[in-house]
């Protein structure tokens, strides 16, 4: 490491030193008249406070610069005296700036320190550095929580901070008010972020050792981040790997020790709080519930907060409503359950139109979409509109949707929410005036809200999620012919659906049940969770359209998928960062148990007679689709089983489900002139094969087979009925 020390040296009445490389007769004379630059007609303020920066022209033998001149206010005697025997606030900046660069590690350049001191008192104190033009790292967050609200920049932020931070720890550097006003970010001539920029110095710690995990965790505690983003911010800082238990638990007790600092104010500085209380704060962040930030890459907004702060935010009253909703349907929803497990693949299921996919309506994918979607034989869509979005999308998607309905392709559309839907309930309003009227006559059902028992969903309680429905249902009595579903709730979490639909109002009903059905993300869809696997789930579903009054008797899957191992931040479980716990972990399926689990779960939800439709998640994705987005839209197993699903069995009616051995399912669908048997075992394979006459094998990419085996990917036995 370089250490350097400054000397002291006269200038003019002042006492302090000018850095080398802009010391010269010119800017001495200019510093000895310092009064001069305060009051130079181009000065501009750049901070408020007691000690404050200015921005003004500085004359130098080489031209006229932008400096940022620091002015510390007067001290106590007692201030004083420490400064007098420890150096000043001026010339500890001045300092450490010195030696942060002389280390190359981020800091606007500095050019002198100036003290005037008299019997023993700081009269005036002065600091000089180059002016950085630059946002801060608050000012840089608070863009993105209250405009642009987009995952991918914060994440460009942490992977730019984190690290720079880290390098000057390194350097023995320990910086001592590292709140995220006082780390600058400057952008190079093409845009993009530069090295980060250190500033307000004057608590440093130098130290001639490697700092410990204790004087670490100080600064790391003053970045004021939502909290699963700081835990991303402590594994980058770290090399991305697991904090040290010692830096974890200093930076908790320092941040709590800060945050109580902060609520304290109004207590140490009541008069100074009294006189503030009603202005604005020049900055603040949103408060902790109302974080919501968007990821493009997964198509879902990410997880702000930590475990601690979302339960900070739970509303007990709410819980206990779900609960009571839940009880007092119990009853109802049990008997119809019992009937309905009974009825399982007991009728015959004409499977045209019941399986569909997602499209994701943007310019640079629709036209690839579109030819993919042809090639599967232009199944059912499902598009989403997006009130984070913005009008000229929304005009596209209307644009696509009257496009596809001229085509005679089946469309049904999806209304998603952001945490400003509920802040701002107008303009909600106003997007749905604007979307629905417009797809009315084109689609045949419209799912309003989106997974609203996740709270990274915007959505905190029942009430927020009723007003959010309420104006969707005022729609429906000028447009009839629309068809609302709901409540689109996500996983096998049916507490909420029951407490959604028992809160409707009696004159609100959906058309059919909604919901986001992810089975087992990490497994086959027949692995049970508890009693409850991909059957029983579903089941369960259609006992609840029969249990309510607020439903028809009709289930949609509207999303499932499973995530696709090593596509990291594209994973949707991974996103948007591959932490410790992922680095050395399947984060997915690969593409060929995505293949095989896609048609059972397909077959068991739609043949059970339990789902009356579903929708695949999504056509083009990286981390998820069947096709790979970001590897020239080329299609992946999957897309090949299911373009060979629906040409074995789009126009097929299932008709039952065969008796066979545990973990071997045989089901038997008929189409105008073939019987087929579709075959897969859970587990290992078998050529135990059921007395059939088949005439053709094909495996479940449609290539022929000599020999028939059972096994996890589905095969189908083909035979011809006689003329």
């Amino acid at each position: 490491m370089t250490h350097l020390t400054s000397d002291c040296i006269s200038i003019g009445s002042y006492q302090g030193n000018i850095a080398p490389k802009f010391d010269n007769d010119i800017l001495r004379a200019q510093l000895v008249q310092i009064a001069d630059l305060l009051s130079n007609p181009e000065a501009v303020r750049l901070s408020k406070g007691v000690d404050y920066v200015i921005k003004v022209p500085l004359q130098t033998a080489t031209g006229e610069i932008m400096v940022a001149l620091k002015v510390f206010k007067r001290q106590s005697w007692l201030k004083d005296r420490f400064d007098r025997k420890h150096k000043s606030k001026a010339e500890r900046s001045y300092n450490a700036a010195r030696y942060l660069e002389a280390n190359q590690i981020g800091t606007p350049s500095p050019i002198a320190w100036l003290d005037r001191w008299e019997n023993n008192r700081l009269l005036e104190s002065y600091f000089l550095s180059l002016f950085q033009p630059a946002v801060c790292f608050r000012d840089a967050l608070t863009e993105i929580y209250t405009d642009s609200r987009d995952n991918e920049k914060l994440m460009e932020l942490l992977l730019l901070v984190a690290p720079a931070i880290r390098q000057m720890h390194d350097a023995n550097f320990m910086h001592g008010d590292l709140g995220n006003q006082n780390i600058l970010l400057p952008k190079n001539t093409d845009g993009s972020w530069a090295q980060p920029q250190f500033i307000d110095l004057n608590r440093c710690t130098i130290a001639t050792r490697p700092l410990t995990d204790k004087e670490c965790a100080f600064d790391l505690s003053r970045p004021i981040l939502p909290g699963n983003y700081l835990s991303f911010f402590k594994y980058i800082y770290c090399k991305d790997q697991m904090p040290s238990k010692t830096l974890d638990k200093y930076e908790n007790t320092y941040r709590e020790r800060f945050a109580f600092h902060r609520k304290s104010r109004k207590l140490r500085h009541p008069i100074r709080f009294l006189k503030n209380r009603h202005k604005k704060p020049a900055h603040s962040y949103p408060d902790s519930k109302d974080y919501w930030l968007w990821d493009e890459k997964t198509a879902q907004p990410m997880i702000a907060l930590s475990r601690k702060e979302k339960n900070q935010h739970r509303f007990i009253i709410n819980s206990l409503k779900i609960v009571g909703k839940t009880i007092t349907a119990l009853p109802s929803i049990i008997g119809h359950y019992s009937a309905v497990k009974k009825q399982s693949f007991k009728q015959k299921v004409v499977l045209k139109s019941r399986i569909g996919v997602a499209l994701h309506p943007h310019e640079n994918y629709i036209g690839n979409e579109l030819k993919l979607l042809g090639e599967l034989g232009n199944p059912p869509v499902l598009i989403r509109f997006c009130h984070h979005e913005n009008e000229v999308i929304w005009d596209q998607t209307i644009a696509l949707i009257h496009k596809l309905y001229g085509q005679g392709i089946e469309v049904m559309v999806a209304l998603l929410q952001d945490r400003q839907a509920v802040l701002q309930p107008e303009q909600w309003n106003a997007f749905l005036k604007k979307i629905i009227p417009a797809i009315a006559n084109y689609t045949n059902h419209i799912e309003i809200t989106h997974a609203f028992n996740r709270i990274k969903w915007g959505v905190w309680n029942l009430q927020e999620w009723q007003q959010l429905v309420a104006p969707a249902f005022a729609l429906q009595k000028e447009y009839p012919q629309i068809k609302l579903t709901g409540p689109a709730c996500i996983d096998f979490e049916y507490m909420p659906v029951i407490a959604a639909l028992k809160s409707l109002p009696p004159e609100q009903k959906f058309s059919a049940l909604s919901h986001l059905l992810y089975v087992d993300r990490r497994g086959a869809p027949e692995n049970p969770q508890g009693p409850f696997a991909t059957l029983e789930k579903c089941a369960l579903l259609k006992a609840l359209t029969l249990a309510t009054p607020h439903c028809d008797d009709k289930v949609i899957i509207s999303e499932v998928n499973w995530p696709i191992e090593n596509t990291d931040i594209w994973s949707p479980i991974v996103c948007p960062y591959v932490t410790p716990k992922w680095q050395h972990k399947p984060s997915g399926e690969s593409e060929n148990d995505y293949a095989n689990y896609m048609l059972r779960y397909i077959v068991i939800a739609i043949c059970s007679g339990h789902v009356d439709q579903l929708f695949w998640w999504r056509l083009s994705a990286k981390g998820y689709g069947l096709v790979d987005d970001q590897n020239q839209f080329k299609p992946r197993l999957a897309y090949t089983a299911l373009q060979y699903f629906f040409v074995r069995l789009g126009d097929a009616t299932f008709i039952k489900k065969w008796p066979s051995a545990k973990n071997t399912y045989v089901m038997e669908f008929h189409n105008a002139t073939q019987q087929i048997l579709m075959l897969w075992r859970t587990k290992g394979e078998s050529t135990d094969l059921p007395k059939f006459d088949a005439q053709k094998i094909y495996d479940r990419d449609g290539n022929p087979l000599k020999a028939a085996v059972i096994s996890e990917a589905p095969i189908y036995l083909v035979r011809t009925f006689p003329t």
